[in-house]
C-alpha cells in the first residue's frame, strides 16, 4: 500500500537528532519529525520525549516531490488509525539507530545478508536497504570531511617590495 498525506500509520524511531526524530515506516521508507511536531508543549531536549527504537502512531503531513515525508507526533494523538498497526514486527530492527552505541563501539558484523534473510525480506527489500544504507554512509562519510577540512584556502600575504636607497 502507498503512503499519502493525511494516513495515520505506526512508526518507528530511528534516529534523533536536535532538530527532530526519524522515523521507520512501512516500506522500508524512512520520515522526519520535525521538533515542533512532537507535542503541543515546548520542547527543549527531544530525548526526553522519544527515544529510538520507540514505536510511535504519526500522521502523515506531506510526502515531497523528492521523497522527503513529513510527519507529525502532536496531531495523531487524538487520531486513530488509518492502517492497523503491524503486530508481528519484530522487537529489534535489521539496522540498529545509532544512538545505541553511544557508550561503547558496536561489534561490526558484516553477515547483513543472513540477517535480512532472516527476517524474511524478498531481494527487492534487501536492495532497498542496501541502497539506503549506503546513502547514509555515504552522507555521514561527506558530513565528516567536511567538518575535518581546515577553513579553505589561505590568502598570501602580497610582499612589498621595498627598495633601499
Amino acid at each position: 500500500m502507498e503512503l499519502k498525506s493525511g494516513d495515520v500509520v505506526q512508526g518507528r524511531i530511528a534516529e534523533v537528532r536536535e532538530f527532530g526524530a526519524f522515523v521507520w515506516l512501512e516500506g522500508g521508507k524512512k520520515g522526519l519529525i520535525h521538533i515542533s511536531e512532537i507535542s503541543n508543549e515546548f520542547v527543549k531536549d527531544i530525548r526526553q520525549r522519544v527515544k529510538p527504537n520507540q514505536k510511535v502512531k504519526i500522521k502523515i503531513l506531506s510526502i515531497k516531490e523528492d521523497g522527503r515525508i513529513e510527519l507529525s507526533l502532536k496531531q495523531a494523538h487524538h487520531l486513530e488509525y488509518t492502517r492497523p498497526p503491524i503486530e508481528e514486527e519484530p522487537d529489534e530492527l535489521p539496522i540498529p539507530a545509532p544512538e545505541a552505541f553511544a557508550s561503547e563501539p558496536p561489534d561490526l558484523d558484516f553477515d547483513l545478508e543472513g540477517e535480512l534473510r532472516a527476517a524474511n525480506y524478498d531481494f527487492d527489500q534487501m536492495m532497498k536497504v542496501f541502497k539506503r544504507m549506503s546513502e547514509e554512509n555515504l552522507i555521514d562519510l561527506k558530513r565528516t570531511i567536511e567538518a575535518n577540512r581546515p577553513g579553505g584556502k589561505k590568502r598570501r600575504k602580497k610582499r612589498r617590495l621595498r627598495r633601499f636607497e
